[in-house]
């Protein structure tokens, strides 16, 4: 595939039919599930208020869809170093203690005169997104050369590492690392650089894994150390019975909330551990309260849904017409695929605790907008596609 030249099927119009209108019904479905989870997950503490800003960031999220849509897909990659700019200069600007808003030790979000705030990872994310797939694109034919692929790396990587560094979140780094390294994985026959990465890495994690384990500290020690939570937050992981009054704290309640829920659930909005008693119910362990509420079915209908719209989205990039929006699309399912894998693995202890958000269903106004501008940038290569492919037909 070429970035200008139509592949196989395309080249002689056979497009699936209704690609862009299942995309909109899954969205549909996810918004309005997402939207009845954070009603019940904020029962007890201020539900309307709550709902009412969800319903507004959805409004935003709504127009800024329709925006995308109409927008020559083609712009974002003339604009990809100024998407680039702007994640760097949010990161930069978490350091103004004027507009950087410090929560629980980590500064990630941002509040401007007259603005709402937001989550600033939220936004880098979908920037790089645009970068990777401008840069893959203008690389194409050399994508298999080691140098190459290490370029994308250390541009992509240097901004992670600014992220981590500024707003002390680990989490949405390696979100930025992964989509990086798993677009280059899918574009790139060079997987033996990716494999030797890869190894690399779990080397480093079962490291550090192994250091843990030798260094275990008491509950007392774990309180009186604010600068270790990371370490806190992989021995609660590894050790959740033995410091479940501390760091195993969260991810005990989400697993008391995951298997209280057993086969259909207590019923929407007769969950108890949300009644303070898991933290972040509304943002990081929702889907805990989706399976206490509404069982292994409600959770199940909820994956088929999202397997639903990224194969919709596998759809647009295999029958795309150029290489852009072939990346755009592919580093779209990557993130989401990254933060629903990650969100339910910490929900279910198979990951350290970290924040990241469940796309569409966790509460957030910064994250549920970019998500939804995503899938918008998607409806629109598609769509666009298909009106050139059509009126290239008419034309013959």
């Amino acid at each position: 595939m070429s970035d200008t030249t139509a592949v196989n099927n395309t080249e002689k119009g056979k497009y699936t039919s209704g690609v862009v209108y299942k995309i909109i019904i899954a969205m549909t479905f996810l918004i309005a599930f997402g939207l009845i989870m954070v009603a019940s997950t904020s029962k007890v503490q201020e539900v309307s208020e709550n709902f009412r800003e969800h319903v507004i960031y959805i409004g935003i999220g709504i127009a800024l869809v329709f925006f995308c849509v109409y927008v020559p897909y083609g712009w974002y990659k003339k604009l990809a170093w100024v998407a680039y700019g702007i994640s760097v200069i949010l990161t930069a600007c978490l350091m103004n203690k004027s507009w950087g808003i410090e929560v629980n030790g980590a500064t990630r979000w941002l509040k401007f005169p007259g603005l709402p705030q937001f989550q600033v990872a939220d936004v880098v994310k979908t920037c790089m997104i645009i970068f990777i797939a401008a840069y893959i694109s203008s690389k194409w034919r050399e994508m298999d050369k080691f140098k190459t692929i290490i370029i994308l790396w250390l541009v992509v990587g240097a901004e992670a590492v600014f992220l981590y560094k500024v707003s002390n979140n680990l989490s949405s780094a390696l979100v930025v690392l992964g989509i990086c390294y798993l677009c280059t994985f899918i574009t790139s026959k060079n997987w033996k650089l990716h494999l030797v990465v890869l190894i690399l890495f779990l080397l480093v994690a079962a490291g550090l894994i192994g250091y843990v384990v030798t260094h275990l500290p008491t509950q007392d020690e774990l309180k009186n150390d604010d600068n270790n939570f990371r370490f806190g937050r992989i021995i609660g992981w590894l050790y959740t019975d033995r410091y479940e009054l501390d760091e195993g704290y969260q991810v005990k309640q989400s697993l008391y909330a995951i298997g209280s829920g057993s086969l259909l659930g207590k019923g929407l909005g007769s969950g108890t551990q949300k009644l303070e008693k898991i933290p972040e119910a509304q943002n990081d362990m929702i889907f805990a309260i989706v399976c206490e509420e509404l069982g292994l079915v409600g959770a199940i209908l909820l994956f088929l849904m999202y397997g639903y719209l990224i194969y919709q989205l596998y759809v647009i990039v295999k029958e795309s017409t150029n290489v852009f929006g072939s990346v755009l699309v592919i580093g779209t399912m990557v993130h989401f695929i990254c933060q629903i894998i990650i969100n339910v693995c910490v929900a279910t202890n198979l990951f350290p605790n970290t924040g990241v958000s469940l796309p569409f269903i966790s509460s957030g106004g910064s994250a549920l907008i970019t998500t939804m501008i995503e899938c918008g940038i998607c409806i629109g290569v598609r769509s666009q596609q298909t009106k050139r492919m059509y009126q290239k037909h008419l034309a013959e």
